[in-house]
């Protein structure tokens, strides 16, 4: 079984939380979740790290809870929306002579995405979905782009008729394949505002 670290999960246990006032308490159990994962890279015996990547209302907590949570690995369920936060933990995972791996979670459909951010129990302001999956998107062709070492998994999230999530995990044929693919989804987050409000 994995093991995994969640800010959301750490909210929980805050003091005062509850979720319509979720993104108050964010920075801080992000903090707590980053010393957190420090600790687990020293303690935990898995040599495989997984950082998930992925906007929010994405799917990677359904996707880690179905596709990941079984197997043998450390896990970090985050949104990866930063180059500066992804090269430090990748570093920190190096450090502690485990692989890294990311598997980014990214929606067939911004604007469905959109629908189940605006209906979560936990609340947001628009501006942190807009962030996100713009963020997110930009980590994670940095790190195609700049961690050649690094496995990177791109996985599809999409709705079936019967509004179950499933996901697909998007095959590429060589790194620059994947490169290209993720330079065309790169959205601003002004672009993304325009892409869910049509």
């Amino acid at each position: 079984m994995s093991v995994v670290v969640s800010a959301d999960e750490i909210k929980k246990e805050l003091a005062g939380y509850s979720p319509d006032k979720s993104e108050e308490f964010h920075h801080e159990s992000a903090q707590k979740a980053d010393k957190q994962f420090d600790k687990a890279l020293k303690d935990v015996v898995y040599k495989e790290v997984v950082l998930l990547n992925g906007g929010t209302a994405s799917g990677k907590t359904e996707f880690l809870s179905t596709q990941l949570e079984s197997k043998n690995y450390l896990i970090l369920d985050a949104t990866l929306s930063s180059e500066k936060g992804a090269d430090i933990k990748l570093r920190k995972i190096v450090k502690a002579k485990k692989k890294p791996i990311v598997f980014s979670v990214i929606p067939d459909d911004l604007k469905r995405a959109f629908i189940a951010f605006l209906n979560r129990d936990r609340k947001f302001s628009d501006t942190h979905f807009y962030k996100t999956h713009s963020g997110s998107r930009k980590t994670l062709l940095w790190i195609a782009e700049n961690c050649p070492e690094v496995e990177v998994n791109v996985v599809e999230s999409s709705y079936d008729r019967n509004q179950n999530l499933q996901f697909k995990r998007i095959e590429f044929s060589s790194r620059k394949n994947m490169i290209d693919f993720l330079q065309s989804i790169q959205r601003t987050e002004d672009e993304i505002l325009k892409e869910v409000q049509l």
